[in-house]
């Protein structure tokens, strides 16, 4: 039966698009009002920004409401704000304090809330509507929330992440709406939401702290997962958010190669930063000298002592960058400008640039730059500390300084944090941003850290699982990894319970697994039920059978995995498309970290574990078996990992 007020709700609805409609219209306006070709330019970039922020409005403009003692009227929620033509808000954005109690209002403190109306809508159209008293007088209330956020949880997935704000949960409010400092860490087990938390909690931020933040930086593990998620934010309107992979933090280098792990192990150590700090202290080491010149004919100059005074300064004050660098030539040239005039007095005609142009005449100034101050670029740096000999005295010892050398071609994922240490020290701070969001933290190793932490001006917020830490350094503790980052120390840990995306049944499955690779991390507690039991298929050639089952599945609704041991997948697993013409992703676990699919099938478990990285097998494999919404077959010709405690 239909709900009574449903007419009445549409009709506030197509009031409610009726004036987005006639704001998109003020805004095409505007745009064309430019009096001048440039004003007309940023007025229309300054629209062209706004109107994103109307993109998507059509999936569920409002999506509840509040009614609440203190208000008069009923506060529409939605994915942002509309206004009448007398500027009355009829729908108010989710970040805004007047929809905090949307989602957190409950029976027990329902803060002045008496009735959450949540809508389900399908296009323009309201289609349902589902009612909770917070007065106590529905006894059903609970449940009939639970169908809304079931129904969402339920649907097929997409190639695309979507955006949640229309079924948040309380525990989940509260951590994406927490100020910006202290840092914070969210542990969630899988399907806990923590990615969607991490992407909403940057909307929030900007949206209510703009001004102190201006810019937030959303950091993942590949270019897959971020290509998976890059959809939600320009859908919450929000445009002032950089996202990417790790390595693509580090401008305009090419990984062409992989490093065997007890390199990578050694290039994620951080004493690794010492050796290139010596490396560019050793190759920026010139010798003073003087810079003399006759001019008008007398010799004016700054003596070698004068310069040794000036190079030490600047390095003092700034360091050994591109920055340092330039302020030591222009306190030379200004030195060199005063004693022009002193020396030659009235007769001292050319001003400051003129002086300078004499003296860049036949690279004069640029021989004498590079002898006092040499200027190496920080890929030599780099391949200097890759294969010279005795780089790291004193520092790593003889085998590990062998194990750092190789060939001079291609540069691996971990030389990337290498690259970006020798650029800090020599061109100075990369793009910094107000606030930084790392997802899939657990596994960046030390000198990845540093890299995140050099581009966070004032706070941090980093997600992940311990549980899942597969990176080649691998963590049990939060408190291990958090002294690489700025004011780690003062971080809050709090932790996502709640499973809302992993069946009940297939959350069985790797259950016994987390007792075994982290037994301080506390089990997730899966909110959906009724899923069918995964399978087990035992035969001689299991990636033939995985194929079989994937094509059967393929005409079911929703997206459908293969995950497999690198060796059978056919790669290396160091990078791995998400999709093929067939819609079935074919991934290693690690490719596979913070997806989600609606069907997966798991191949040959035990070998996946052997083939992991030491004392991380079942920790990949724990990855893999909570990847599914709905389907989870496994697929062996070995015996199973007796950890699973598989019962049949």
């Amino acid at each position: 039966m239909a709900h009574p007020d449903l007419p009445a709700e549409q009709a506030y609805l197509d009031e409610a698009y009726a004036s987005l409609d006639r704001m998109k219209e003020a805004l095409l306006r505007a745009a064309e009002s430019g009096a001048t070709e440039i004003s007309q330019q940023a007025i229309e970039d300054w629209a062209t920004g706004r109107l994103r922020t109307f993109e998507d409005a059509d999936r569920g403009l409002c999506f509840g409401r509040i009614d609440s003692e203190e208000a008069g009227d009923p506060i529409y929620i939605g994915r942002r704000w509309v206004h009448d033509d007398d500027r009355r808000p009829l729908v108010v954005n989710w970040q805004t304090p007047a929809a905090r109690p949307f989602y957190t209002a409950t029976p027990a403190a329902p803060h002045g809330v008496t009735l959450r109306r949540r809508f389900r809508t399908k296009g323009r159209a309201l289609t349902g509507i589902s009612d909770e008293a917070l007065d106590g007088s529905l006894a059903d209330a609970a449940a009939s929330v639970d169908d809304f956020l079931l129904e969402e949880l339920e649907r097929a997935r997409d190639t695309r992440m979507r955006d949640i704000v229309a079924t948040i949960q309380a525990d989940q409010y509260h951590l994406i709406a927490r100020e910006p400092v202290p840092p914070l860490v969210i542990q969630g087990g899988p399907g806990t939401g923590k990615t969607a938390v991490g992407l909403h909690r940057a909307s929030f931020l900007l949206y209510a702290h703009r001004d102190q933040l201006r810019r937030v930086l959303v950091v993942g593990p590949n270019p897959a997962f971020m290509e998976y998620v890059s959809h939600v934010l320009p859908t919450l309107g929000e445009d002032s958010v950089d996202q990417r992979a790790v390595a693509e933090l580090v401008d305009g280098a090419e990984v062409t190669r992989t490093d065997p792990l007890e390199a990578q192990r050694l290039k994620a150590d951080t004493r690794v930063a010492e050796v290139l700090r010596r490396l560019v202290d050793s190759a920026s080491e010139g010798e003073p000298q003087e810079l003399v010149v006759r001019m008008e004919g007398r010799f004016v100059g700054v003596e070698a002592d004068e310069v040794g005074e000036l190079l030490a300064e600047a390095r003092a004050e700034l360091g050994l960058s591109t920055a340092a660098r330039e302020r030591f030539r222009m306190n030379v040239l200004r030195r060199f400008y005063e004693d022009y005039g002193a020396r030659l007095g009235g007769q001292a005609y050319r001003n400051f640039e003129e002086v300078e142009r004499a003296l860049r005449r036949d690279g004069r100034l640029t021989r004498f730059l590079d002898r006092a101050w040499p200027a190496p670029k920080p890929e030599q740096i780099v391949r200097r500390l890759l294969t010279a000999r005795n780089a790291a005295e004193g520092i790593l010892d003889a085998d590990e300084q062998a194990l750092l050398r190789r060939a001079r071609s291609g540069w691996s994922e971990a030389d990337l944090p290498l690259l970006d240490e020798a650029r800090a020290l020599l061109l100075g701070t990369p793009q910094q941003y107000g606030h930084v969001i790392v997802d899939e933290a657990q596994d960046l190793t030390p000198m990845q850290l540093r890299m995140v932490a050099r581009r966070a001006v004032a706070g941090f917020t980093i997600l992940g699982d311990i549980a899942q830490a597969t990176g080649p350094i691998a963590y049990d503790r939060w408190d291990e990894l958090l002294p690489f980052l700025p004011d780690g120390e003062s971080a809050r840990v709090e932790e996502l319970r709640h499973a809302y995306r992993v069946p009940r049944e297939i959350m069985a499955v790797a259950m016994p697994l987390l007792e075994r690779i982290a037994p301080d991390v506390e089990p997730p507690l899966a909110y959906r039920v009724g899923a069918e039991p995964p399978r087990l298929v035992r035969d001689e050639e299991p990636l033939r059978v995985a194929y079989e089952e994937a094509a059967r599945l393929a005409g079911d609704e929703g997206l459908l995995a293969v995950i497999a041991p690198a060796s059978l997948r056919g790669g290396d697993g160091s990078s791995g498309s998400l999709f093929d013409d067939t819609r079935i992703a074919v991934l290693t676990p690690r490719e596979a970290k913070g997806m989600e699919f609606d069907h997966v099938i798991v191949v040959e478990p035990a070998q996946i574990v052997d083939e992991a990285a030491e004392g991380q097998g079942l920790r990949e494999l724990y990855v893999a078996l909570t990847r599914p919404t709905t389907t989870l077959i496994l697929v062996h010709s070995r015996p199973l990992p007796k950890e699973l405690r598989w019962k049949s």
